[in-house]
């Protein structure tokens, strides 16, 4: 963890003391029209960069992918052959960003270090979905620092275009970073895989999660994934969670968590029985194949509830969020039943009732206005490759 401390460090070090020469290779490099870089805020091969690129590659082969990563093995683990790697701040990453037609990334990482040329064209698609926690306040206290302020200008009038999957998430992006930036209402790339009908890729994901971690074959999943908070404390108690599941849906069920990037340094203590798959580079693939999900507030679970499985909110700390941190809107309105206690949550999963559940699933997708259905990332790729051509 200090190495990452340290080589974070020295990455915004080389960023900032690097302005001269970021600069000048700006200036110095020629655009190629058939290369697009990628960028996740994670560094690995995942989220909506993943999807996108994948569809492009098989859409495309002609155009040259590269993305833009760390210099961990991890992480570097995680990408394709057709994938050319390079290490983000270093002289080549600046080489390959500036020399690239299109940039894509989820989340504040391009704006961040470089400033894109008037003929590039930077495309954000951001890593929430219809979540419920508001972005604003993540701003505020951003902009206490002054690379906080930079990059948060940068990000409102350095992206050309933002691709969303609903009304919902356009009004809420126009009120924090993109006023007057473009919205393509494609759908989420990530989510297509939740659509799958492919049971030999479903397969082929779940045995080899399995196996990895040692899931006996025969058990159901459970994936707990909590957003971040700043003590790190989980008051959830897994031994109850999987007796309440084991009862109302039968079988034996195995426990995994995922923890939000920020909250791995200090990671709390876990029964030996749960799994912890913190690093697992892709949520979509664990949400495809568990059978249930429990979150807090984090917005990977109105990507989960497209598949329409059990999904349920434990939310202990629900009183401090509704007056300090604040919601998007009340969360009584999501189609999740919520459990404040470990009782309650053990409750809620007793009267679980599949049939009412999908009914307000389907009112609550039409409320937001969602487009997702699996073939976003088509979508997606026929848009880009249309802007690489119209402006050769």
């Amino acid at each position: 963890m200090i190495k990452d401390k340290i080589r974070n460090r020295l990455q915004v070090l080389l960023r900032e003391s690097a302005l001269p020469l970021n600069l000048f290779i700006r200036k110095a490099s020629r655009i190629d029209p058939d290369k697009i870089a990628f960028y996740t805020i994670t560094s690995k091969f995942t989220c909506n960069p993943k999807y996108i690129s994948e569809k492009i590659r098989a859409l495309y082969p002609d155009i040259r992918i590269v993305w833009l990563t760390s210099e961990k093995e991890e992480d570097q683990k995680t990408f394709p052959d057709y994938v050319k790697r390079v290490p983000a701040f270093s002289l080549e990453g600046m080489r390959e960003a500036y020399t690239s037609k299109i940039w894509i990334d989820n989340g504040l990482a391009f704006t961040a270090g470089f400033i894109r040329k008037d003929d590039q064209i930077h495309i954000q698609t951001m890593h929430g979905s219809l979540g419920i926690k508001r972005l604003d306040n993540a701003i505020l206290m951003r902009q206490k620092k002054f690379l906080g302020r930079r990059d948060i200008y940068r990000e409102s009038n350095l992206t050309d275009y933002v691709i969303t999957n609903s009304k919902f998430e356009e009004d809420v992006f126009r009120s924090v970073f993109w006023k007057n930036v473009p919205m393509m209402r494609l759908g989420h790339a990530r989510t297509d895989i939740l659509f799958s009908q492919n049971e030999p890729q479903r397969r082929i994901i779940r045995e080899k999660l399995f196996k990895t971690y040692g899931i006996p074959v025969s058990d159901k999943l459970v994936l707990y994934a909590p957003t971040h908070r700043k003590d790190n404390v989980m008051d959830l108690n897994y031994g109850l969670l999987k007796e309440a599941l084991e009862k109302r849906f039968g079988g034996v069920f195995s426990v995994i968590i995922k923890l939000h990037p920020k909250a791995r340094e200090k990671r709390p203590a876990i029964p030996a029985f749960v799994r912890d798959l913190s690093d697992y580079a892709d949520i979509q693939e664990l949400m495809l194949v568990c059978d249930v999900g429990v979150t807090d507030y984090s917005s990977w679970i109105f990507d989960y509830v497209l598949t329409k499985k059990p999904g349920f909110i434990f939310a202990p700390d629900v009183e401090r969020y509704n007056t300090v941190t604040k919601f998007c809107y009340p969360l009584e309105e999501t189609p999740f039943m919520i459990g404040k206690t470990n009782n309650e949550l053990s409750d809620c999963i007793a009267q679980f009732n599949q049939d009412d559940y999908e009914k307000k699933v389907d009112a609550f997708l039409e409320e937001k206005g969602c487009v997702d259905d699996g073939n976003a990332a088509e979508r997606i790729a026929v848009w880009v490759r249309s802007l690489m051509h119209n402006s050769h």
